[in-house]
């Protein structure tokens, strides 16, 4: 099987990576409107206008996960960000034209958005403890609420790796515009 050009490796991941694409947009959707029904939930309590909440409704927002619902909101658009980008890159790949000057800022972008994925993860962590502690509820396993701090390498080094990439993208784009030029 050929690895670039139309019919190829390259357009098969592609066509998952729409897949994916859409699928976690509708999670995105989903866990938005959740947060909606949360917040006006809430306006409905503090009023007390009308009848009481369903109890299903009730139950489902004195789940502790709700508290992690904006993180995941957030955390939910930083990978729909980094998939569009490498849709954006096969693209490119499935065209049969991969070093374009774009393809280096889409690696750059992507690197980028793993940093900023990371970076959040480590917040929303600290952050949900914090709830958690200032709750009152328990921690799971009864351990300390500020667990140790967890560094994901792997991650860092995919930063790292799609930076060097995109410079490889870039010289490579610089050196076709080159051979165009050459007779």
């Amino acid at each position: 099987m050929r690895t670039l050009g139309p019919g190829s490796l390259a357009s098969l991941l592609k066509l998952l990576l729409d897949i994916v694409y859409y699928v976690l947009w509708a999670l995105l959707g989903l866990a938005s409107l959740i947060i909606v029904m949360i917040v006006a939930g809430g306006i409905y309590r503090l009023l007390g206008v009308g009848p009481d909440l369903p109890a299903g409704l009730q139950q489902f927002l004195a789940m502790d996960v709700v508290v992690a619902l904006p993180m995941a909101i957030v955390a939910l658009g930083a990978i729909i960000f980094i998939i569009d980008r490498l849709r954006r890159i096969f693209r490119t790949l499935t065209d049969g034209d991969p070093f374009v000057p774009e393809n280096a800022r889409h690696l750059q972008a992507i690197a980028a958005g793993v940093a900023v994925y990371q970076v959040l993860s480590y917040a929303s962590h600290g952050v949900i403890a914090l709830v958690f502690t200032l709750s009152g509820a328990p921690v799971e396993g009864g351990g300390r609420v500020f667990g140790e701090f967890s560094l994901n390498l792997g991650a860092w080094f995919a930063v790292i790796a799609f930076l060097v990439l995109a410079e490889v993208f870039r010289e490579g784009a610089r050196l076709r515009e080159e051979q165009k030029f050459t007779i």
